[in-house]
């Protein structure tokens, strides 16, 4: 059996899995425009915040195709697919023949029709691996960044690149952001949280972490290690509530 797969994404990886706990013997075939080793488009974000690497994005080990018997030609694209002749020919010309066929590419970004939008210099989206790499490049600490679209790609892009850059602006049809998943209520909330200063965040994450410490300190019966990770956590608590109180103090008189 002769199976060709289009895309190197996880319904790619996952049909390659199922393939082989019950096809040991038949012949995989995958490529993919992207000329990546698979990896977690939802990371990108984490990939510009500083919280991951390229290598931390794989979902998958290096050995992943080798081991399971599958020929990668990565970088290549499909362009036509003809069903009776059971071939699926290449960016480059040739035709590759198969018995069973999975066209598991993904999507791609659409961007909107926006006068003077050809114009602009610096103009990306963010769906890949290359998109978040070519963005990553241009932003400064001075940049003024617009993003066109507040659902979840557009927050995710925020949430990756606000700490290196001087401003962002979020603009989208709809009257608030994810419209499609919040009410009004929720929006708000969501908003006031991206919102908070860089101060904020890193004590919302020591918290988070010392609280799992100390969790797992009571897991272990480490009594005395979790009393003063208790200590520590009620420390950045009233640190935090105090940090908050002169941020809310500081918006208040900026809006007066």
């Amino acid at each position: 059996m002769r199976y060709v797969i289009v895309g190197n994404g996880p319904a790619a990886v996952g049909c390659i899995e199922a393939i082989r706990r019950k096809d040991t013997e038949g012949t995989i075939t995958l490529f993919s425009k992207e000329p990546e080793h698979t990896y977690s488009r939802p990371l990108i974000s984490y990939l510009l915040w500083g919280k991951t690497t390229e290598e931390g994005m794989k979902y998958r080990p290096d050995g992943f195709y080798e081991n399971n018997g599958c020929r990668t030609m990565l970088g290549r694209a499909a362009v036509g697919i003809d069903p009776e002749k059971k071939q699926v020919t290449l960016d480059g010309g040739e035709t590759l023949p198969y018995d069973k066929l999975l066209v598991a590419a993904g999507s791609r970004p659409f961007v909107p029709p926006m006068e003077g939008l050809d114009g602009v210099k610096n103009s990306f989206t963010f769906m890949s691996l290359d998109d978040a790499r070519a963005l990553g490049e241009a932003l400064r600490p001075d940049s003024r960044v617009l993003v066109v679209g507040a659902g979840l790609i557009g927050l995710k892009c925020v949430e990756g690149i606000r700490d290196r850059v001087g401003e962002v602006t979020v603009a989208d049809l709809a009257g608030r952001i994810l419209p499609s998943v919040l009410d009004e209520a929720g929006a708000r909330m969501r908003i006031r949280n991206m919102t908070l200063p860089k101060e904020l965040r890193d004590l919302d994450e020591k918290l988070r972490k010392v609280r799992a410490d100390k969790d797992r300190a009571i897991g272990e019966q480490q009594f005395e290690r979790a009393a003063e990770l208790r200590d520590e956590e009620e420390a950045l608590k009233q640190e935090r509530e105090e940090a908050e109180k002169k941020w809310e103090e500081d918006t208040s008189k900026t809006v007066q």
